[in-house]
């Protein structure tokens, strides 16, 4: 006959807390994996649609908005095809024309041009 012999509690708890303490690590390795990539993510769109802003003019912008309202998209269309981003929208606030660009994780990348220059913005959609 077999005789199981019982291990002291304090051998249990340690190896709890080892298969614990690994759990742990194991899932703080993978949130800050996915954060990280995540993050870059959302800094290459910015990226992205900050290259386009910095090559188009304000004129540019406005005209082509202009253009839109009056029915020929065209020129819109032209500008938010050279972005390589999912085009959303354009919007007037003020005296700026914002392109709305979709980003990573729920993020929508502004391209606000405005006659002093353009800029770009991230918001949660």
């Amino acid at each position: 006959m077999t005789v199981l012999r019982r291990r002291p509690l304090t051998v249990l708890r340690k190896m709890d807390f080892c298969i614990g303490a690994a759990v742990v690590a194991v899932a703080a390795a993978a949130t800050g994996a996915t954060h990280h990539a995540a993050t870059g993510r959302a800094i290459q769109a910015r990226q992205v649609v900050q290259a386009a802003a910095d090559q188009l003019t304000y004129g540019a912008v406005s005209a082509a908005w202009t253009q839109m309202k009056l029915g020929n998209p065209g020129p819109l269309a032209t500008i938010s095809h050279g972005v390589a981003l999912p085009y959303l929208a354009t919007h007037e606030e003020a005296d700026a024309v914002i392109l709305t660009f979709a980003g990573h994780g729920g993020t929508c990348v502004d391209l606000v041009s405005q006659p002093a220059t353009n800029a770009v913005r991230t918001r949660r959609c």
